[in-house]
């Protein structure tokens, strides 16, 4: 494969279709598991993306000035605030920058909860906040989310129940990571309602926010009664834009939570370093029409996947996220996902297996990342189709 003329568009998401690019990339995607050389990658949360022009040209432009020492965190935080607001209803009482989600979460949960406090977390679900949590001294509680036919919602009820047996905080993902629900106005407000009831720390997890591929999903920070809640909010640009390695994100706080946020120690949270919060300034200031249309094609590329899991000779079931771009491909028998994972295995495509994101329990699942060029997509499937 050879790169596409779509990599010289300026207002144009440019994916790589070139093998042999994509693996001399250094970044944790290209280099995750134990592939050989011709390996495909379609497991960590990165795009296989060239960079914007927008941001290209500012990185060039701070490069060139020798912007290369300590961050621009208020400009940061307020390119953050502008964003959360016009584009997911937000309104935050207090910001602060950071040096990426995990750090900020690990922070506040370290600062915030009494040693050893149990915090929920809704499975499947990122497994690093597993780690997250327990670094930070307390203990992750899974309470699983509930599947239908249409998807996946919360369990109110087993929230309660493991509020009221002691839970101190909750981490609540939106839209979540991996089964892509975007969470309603109704279901934002009826967590807020629960948290206030039970007093909990809520920590909403936003990182995937701009990536809405149903409409734009609603940051927690939009109903007003968060603001009497126990409530951070945390997010970047990283996974929009694809500028993960820039390491900068932003924590934002509810009235009630501003003070504390206020005086967290810089050396806990960490700070980004200059030309992170300029690619971050730049991607919500100016990236505005690009995501527009990076969402669309990411919507492509989710129909993509899922189209070529029903080509497997597997059962297998799916359902269309809300937002992300990555796609929650569950085996409903066991031998079906033993058989995909040795054809993963021979065919060196790498994906990211269910028991990461909570256990044995999901070992009948898989994710998949749709953020890729369709060449490459389509020579993953043909290759696991040639050794099932």
């Amino acid at each position: 494969m050879t790169r596409t003329s779509d990599a010289t568009a300026p207002d144009k998401p440019a994916f790589i279709d070139d093998l042999d690019l994509l693996r001399r990339r250094r970044t944790f995607k290209w280099q995750a598991g134990d592939g050989g050389p011709d390996r495909i990658c379609l497991g960590v949360a990165e795009m296989d993306l060239y960079a914007p022009a927008f941001l290209r040209d500012a990185l060039e432009r701070a490069v060139h000035l020798g912007e290369l020492s300590y961050g621009l965190g208020q400009e940061q935080q307020e390119a953050c605030g502008r964003y959360l607001a016009a584009h997911h209803g937000a309104t935050v009482a207090a910001s602060r920058c950071t040096t990426d989600v995990l750090t900020g979460l690990r922070a506040v949960l370290r600062l915030d909860l009494p040693p050893g406090s149990p915090v929920i977390v809704e499975t499947p679900v990122y497994g690093d906040l597993f780690t997250v949590i327990e670094e930070a001294g307390h203990t992750p509680l899974p309470v699983p989310l509930l599947r239908d036919t249409r998807g996946y919602r919360h369990d109110w009820a087993a929230l309660a129940e493991a509020a009221r047996a002691g839970a101190r905080g909750w981490i609540l993902c939106q839209p979540h990571n991996p089964v892509g629900r975007a969470w309603t106005a109704e279901e934002q407000a009826r967590a807020v309602a629960l948290t206030l009831e039970h007093d909990l720390l809520l920590l909403a997890n936003e990182v995937h926010l701009p990536l809405g591929l149903t409409g734009q999903p609603r940051s927690a920070f939009a109903d007003p009664a968060v603001h009497m809640a126990w409530c951070y909010g945390f997010t970047s640009a990283s996974k929009a834009f694809n500028i993960a390695g820039l390491k900068s994100a932003t924590i934002y706080a509810s009235d009630r939570s501003a003070h504390s946020l206020t005086a967290m120690p810089q050396s806990l949270i960490g700070r980004p370093g200059s030309l992170g919060a300029i690619a971050t300034v730049a991607c919500y200031d100016q990236g505005t029409q690009w995501l527009r249309v990076l969402r669309d094609v990411l919507a492509e590329r989710v129909q993509q996947v899922r189209d070529e899991l029903a080509t497997l000779p597997l059962a297998v079931e799916s359902v269309v996220p809300d937002s992300t771009y990555l796609v929650w491909a569950e085996f409903p028998h066991g031998d079906d996902a033993r058989r995909l994972a040795g054809a993963l295995a021979t065919s060196d495509v790498h994906l990211l297996p269910g028991p990461a994101f909570g256990g044995a329990d999901y070992a009948h699942c898989f994710r998949i990342n749709a953020a890729a060029h369709p060449e490459v997509l389509r020579e993953a499937f043909a290759r696991i189709r040639a050794t099932l």
